[in-house]
């Protein structure tokens, strides 16, 4: 089934599964772009700008690796004011701009989507943010 012109041909199997709450919704981090919020790569690299450090070998050989949450972890561990102060910038990168154009858009499909036939919502997310939270206080 086709629910828009040259969308996706969902299958009628997995719209069955659907309403009988045998499918969940599983959302990464590109659904809080719209928000101005960075992705893992792009937080690191604020964070560490915005720290005023140049990361040493071992953080650069991890965040070229792409394992950011290690880059973060000797961050903490090396930054004078430790994990404390590293995390306070953390939550000023990661402050979403709601007021963005479509900011929570996605979210709020996604929470209508997520939702069987008997109301409840099957959806899981890898995301840092509250935006979904914040959807449904201010739905």
């Amino acid at each position: 089934m086709q629910f828009v012109g040259k969308g996706p041909d969902v299958p009628e199997r997995l719209l069955r599964a659907h309403e009988e709450g045998r499918v969940v919704f599983f959302c990464g981090a590109g659904i809080s772009c719209p928000a101005r919020l960075p992705e893992f790569t792009e937080l690191v690299d604020k964070l560490y700008s915005g720290l005023e450090v140049i990361p040493d070998p071992v953080q650069a050989a991890a965040i070229k690796s792409k394992r950011y949450d290690t880059a973060v972890g000797l961050l903490e561990a090396n930054f004078v004011g430790g994990r404390q102060s590293v995390r306070r910038k953390i939550a000023e990168i990661i402050d979403p701009d709601i007021s963005a154009p479509n900011a929570t858009a996605t979210h709020d499909a996604l929470l209508t989507l997520a939702k069987c036939r008997k109301r409840r919502t099957r959806l899981i997310t890898t995301n840092y943010d509250r935006l979904f939270e914040h959807v449904i206080a201010n739905g």
